[in-house]
């Protein structure tokens, strides 16, 4: 990042003159009020005495005077002599920048692979369980509903038996589920950190 580098030293650089800049100037404003002053009572007592004012002081405010208004347009310069000069490195700020782009981009991409690949896992795992289930509700009614019927037995629904629920909207600590829900992801992406239902969960399907 060199160019960003050498962007950054000139725009502090041109802050720093500014402030060396404008203190010099409330110390010239405040000369100058003190030099005025100086001119005043020096010319009503030249009046009184009958003499002539002091050359001197007058000079002096003068000096002052043109130094203050030197030091007043400096300032006014100093903004656009550093955007002047922040023109000339605008293409090379955008190179960097999109060198900077290109890096960070394979570095995501190779994260979105990562994320993908996890994904594809999960997905494949949900076809899974839906296929397990499915077998499941199946035999289950194959095996048992006969005999109940027979002996006289409530024959409970098999498909509502180890379910998913995708039209769950957000984890709940007291039923958790596999499934991946909003809260979790806006949790993952907005807030860094896992939600206190799936945090509290993180073993439960473990033995």
């Amino acid at each position: 990042m060199k160019t960003i580098k050498k962007v950054e030293k000139l725009i502090d650089k041109g802050e720093a003159r500014k402030q060396k800049l404008v203190s010099k100037i409330e110390d010239l404003k405040q000369e100058e009020k003190a030099l005025y002053e100086a001119v005043q009572d020096d010319f009503n007592l030249a009046i009184i005495e009958d003499k002539e004012p002091s050359k001197k002081l007058s000079s002096d405010l003068e000096k002052v005077r043109q130094e203050l208004k030197e030091k007043q347009f400096q300032l006014s310069q100093i903004d656009a002599v550093v955007q002047k000069e922040l023109e000339k490195a605008k293409a090379e700020v955008e190179e960097e920048r999109r060198e900077y782009e290109a890096e960070k981009r394979e570095e995501f991409r190779k994260l979105f692979d990562e994320i993908n690949e996890a994904k594809l896992e999960f997905l494949n795992k949900l076809i899974e369980y839906r296929n397990k289930h499915r077998e499941y509700s199946s035999e289950h009614v194959r095996t048992f509903k006969d005999i109940h019927e027979r002996v006289g037995l409530r024959m409970p629904d098999p498909r509502e038996h180890n379910k998913i629920f995708l039209q769950q909207r957000h984890q709940i600590s007291d039923r958790y589920s596999p499934m991946v829900y909003m809260d979790e992801l806006r949790g993952a992406l907005v807030d860094g950190k896992l939600p206190f239902a799936t945090e509290k969960n993180k073993e439960a399907f473990k033995k």
